[in-house]
């Protein structure tokens, strides 16, 4: 468990209290660890794992999430998700409840189904990356101290006017594409998180990697494009184009920033990603 994950620092005790009454007692012995700075989470499920513990959850938010799963991916082991974070956007995208005494419920029901992770730069995501603008807004947000969707969105304003779009050269399964975007955006899931939808047709099991390439809409149009996010038709604005790869390289982006299920990442070689379908067992609704 992350205890600073989300809008407000969750009580210890709260959590200890809801896994003792609402887990069911036959089927599990909860084990409540804590995490105390970054990666902490992969080390705490590395360790489970080996000790021979077959269930193991994140609570959190999207990070938190990736840190387990990273721990996780290609072996038996099932993932659970309590969502105490500020997007859950891979939570969002399983339909898991934002009540933690619901989503302990799920894990009871222990109801589960094999997704794919997403190889980048030998990192792995679970739901969201990104580069460009959405990675600078991430690493504004991280460093922010404060949580939440208006937090998230008074940083998009602030950095938004003064951001210059990139020329990007995609290679997307051997085909190059050139574009000029103001972020591209790879899905594995649907969405950044707050229902924030800007591939809805990405699917988690599907063994593909939507990849959706912004242009920058003016100031002015931006108030009327961008809302469409949360009603998933963003793509039908004209600004934004979608393709679908399996393995991507994108030459020129050595030294840049990258957006890694909410958490910013500076790149140390070129960007490429590799799709690993159906490598992660996760409890789901």
């Amino acid at each position: 468990m992350n205890p600073k994950a989300g809008i407000t620092i969750k009580s210890k005790f709260l959590i200890r209290l809801l896994a003792g009454q609402y887990l069911d007692n036959e089927r599990y012995i909860p084990e409540i660890q804590f995490t105390k700075y970054p990666k902490h989470a992969t080390e705490l499920a590395s360790t489970a794992y080996s000790s021979g513990i077959r269930t193991i959850v994140a609570v959190g938010g999207d990070g938190t999430v990736n840190e387990v799963a990273s721990a996780l991916a290609g072996t038996d082991a099932c993932m659970g998700i309590l969502p105490t974070g500020s997007g859950n956007g891979l939570a969002h995208h399983l339909s898991i409840p934002m009540s933690l005494i619901k989503a302990l419920q799920v894990i009871n029901r222990g109801k589960t189904k094999r997704i794919d992770t997403v190889d980048l730069n030998g990192s792995l995501f679970t739901s969201i990356a990104g580069i460009g603008f959405d990675a600078t807004v991430a690493k504004k947000f991280a460093s922010s101290g404060v949580r939440g969707l208006l937090s998230y969105m008074r940083i998009i304003l602030q950095e938004y006017r003064d951001y210059e779009p990139s020329d990007y050269l995609m290679m997307i399964d051997g085909k190059t594409i050139a574009r000029t975007a103001l972020m591209i955006t790879f899905a594995n899931g649907d969405q950044f998180g707050f229902h924030t939808r800007i591939a809805p047709h990405a699917r988690v099991d599907d063994g593909w990697l939507d990849i959706c390439v912004v242009r920058k809409p003016s100031l002015f149009k931006v108030f009327f494009t961008a809302p469409r996010v949360f009603f998933g038709t963003f793509g039908k604005t004209g600004y934004a184009e979608y393709f679908r790869g399996k393995d991507i390289l994108i030459p020129g982006t050595a030294g840049s920033l990258v957006n890694l299920d909410g958490e910013a990442l500076k790149l140390e070689k070129d960007l490429h990603l590799k799709i690993r379908p159906g490598s992660l067992n996760i409890i789901v609704k």
